[in-house]
């Protein structure tokens, strides 16, 4: 019993370092997303983003599924001080990563001229190409990082390498912008120069501080390859099946429609995914939790999930509602006023949508825990093929408002399927009686912000409006009763958990 507690409380300690450290890597993000929005035109902005969903695509396979098999290993032979063998698991993997970085970099610089003028239709864009491939290495060094420190299970120092990257990505890009070498290629470089800067901060510091591990001389074990590579297929096959739902979206916008289309997409996505960026981390405590609770206390259980469809969708309604009803001030005031009237209602329709994207990863955290391992790649295999028939056709006749509304249907898919997995393990109800409520609510406040015709045009009356819907947002949830105290002590260690009283 003592163990289990420290276990969750070393659990829950991680799981914050990891939110905040989360949270401050998205702000630099999309810091990086505003600047350079109002630093380029539309089409050199989605010919950008064109660029890094190219290369996303192309870092997702990177590994070849031993980067599971390095993060799964890993811990289990430094706890049982085989450090030669934990330190050679680590040198295989990245010397895999490295090794197909390096292939598809080249691969990408022989064909980039035929994808300047058949894919991006964007006559010298091969450079940008080129310089990507510098990213693709740096970044495939960066996620190898992130591996060993998981593995190690320093959740201080794989947490800070994400908000470093983006931290380093956006100073060298205020610095170039300072100096007046505001085009496309140089914030190109500046992402380079940060994903670099951050490869070279952490190597020194995984050599510096954990000698334990680095001291170690690299040997060849085959028996260790061969058990990384029976871990890494069965993964490869896994990110392969959830990659093309994922990353098939700005491939298809990109190649149908073009990358001012592009543009649009990726200005509206960073905003309607705010509430998905606070709640990912979650899914790393939900994980271990629900575990736990499978075992023996599936009362609990019960609770939990039904809280999480009641809170859940709750704040996402906050930022969701709060979008829908100003959209033009939004993007005006963060991105720019070049954008308005091209992706207001897109913005709309994805911000309900990330609702449904937002419960999906929450429900999907939650069917693994619960053992339906085969179900949940069944259901992601399922949903990929429906969203690359439902992007190619809605994209082609819709462009950017085809995929949202793919976005958003495919996770309401995901949701429905999901849920029904979570029951055949698991007794719970949903709230349909607080959404019937919030629909109410919310249809209630667009009507009255229409009839006053308010629309916030400065920062100040922004803020202000904003406060001022908070407070009101809050007040109603404490009339429905929404927010529950013994959900907070489920997930606390010792005394507090066992104060809820749960049954």
């Amino acid at each position: 019993m003592i163990n289990s507690e420290k276990l969750k409380e070393k659990v829950i300690k991680g799981s914050s370092t990891v939110l905040i450290l989360a949270f401050l890597g998205s702000v630099c993000a999309y810091l990086i997303r505003i600047l350079l929005s109002h630093s380029l035109t539309i089409e050199n902005y989605g010919l950008f983003y064109a660029t890094f969903g190219l290369f996303s695509m192309a870092t997702v396979y990177a590994d070849l599924g031993f980067g599971y098999s390095v993060v799964y290993l890993l811990p289990k032979f430094i706890k049982s001080k085989k450090y030669s063998k934990a330190w050679n698991i680590f040198i295989y993997g990245q010397l895999i990563s490295l090794t197909m970085s390096l292939f598809i970099s080249i691969v990408l610089i022989i064909f980039a001229p035929m994808l300047a003028k058949y894919y991006f239709k964007v006559a010298g864009s091969e450079i940008l190409i080129y310089i990507f491939c510098a990213y693709l290495v740096t970044f495939t060094a960066i996620n190898s990082l992130i591996q060993i420190f998981s593995g190690m299970q320093k959740e201080k120092y794989y947490s800070s390498i994400t908000t470093a990257r983006w931290l380093f990505s956006l100073v060298f890009s205020v610095v170039f912008l300072a100096f007046g070498f505001s085009n496309i290629i140089f914030f190109a470089v500046a992402w380079v120069l940060g994903h670099a800067l951050t490869v070279i901060l952490f190597l020194f510091l995984l050599f510096k501080k954990h000698t334990f591990l680095t001291g170690n001389k690299i040997t060849w074990e085959s028996k260790v390859f061969r058990q990384m590579s029976l871990l890494a297929i069965p993964a490869l096959m896994e990110t392969f099946v959830f990659s093309l739902a994922v990353t098939t979206d700005t491939f298809l916008l990109t190649f149908i429609r073009g990358v001012r289309e592009v543009g649009f997409y990726n200005v509206i996505y960073p905003l309607a995914s705010i509430p998905i960026v606070l709640f990912n981390p979650v899914n790393a405590l939900l994980l271990p939790l629900v575990s736990h609770l499978m075992e023996g206390e599936k009362g609990k259980m019960s609770y939990l999930i039904y809280k999480i469809l009641e809170i859940v969708p709750f704040v996402g309604l906050y930022f969701v509602l709060f979008i829908i009803m100003f959209p033009s001030s939004i993007i005006s005031l963060m991105f720019g006023q070049k954008w308005l009237g091209s992706v207001e209602m897109p913005l709309i329709i994805l911000s309900l949508g990330s609702i449904l994207v937002l419960m999906s990863g929450i429900l999907g955290a939650i069917t693994l825990g619960t053992g339906k391992v085969k179900e949940k790649l069944k259901v992601a295999a399922i949903t990929s093929i429906v969203s690359i028939a439902l992007n190619v056709f809605l994209i082609w006749h819709y462009g950017v408002m085809g995929a949202v509304i793919t976005t958003s249907v495919i996770n309401l898919m995901l949701n429905i399927l999901f849920l029904r997995i979570i029951g055949k393990a698991v007794v719970f109800q949903i709230p349909y009686r607080l959404y019937l409520k919030l629909l109410v609510f919310s249809i209630a406040c667009y009507i009255f912000i229409q009839l006053l015709g308010v629309n916030p045009q400065s920062w100040v009356e922004f803020i202000i409006i904003g406060m001022i819907y908070t407070l009101v947002f809050v007040s109603f949830g404490l009339f429905l009763k929404v927010y529950d105290k013994k959900l907070i002590y489920m997930i606390l260690p010792g005394r507090m958990a066992n104060n809820a009283n749960i049954k």
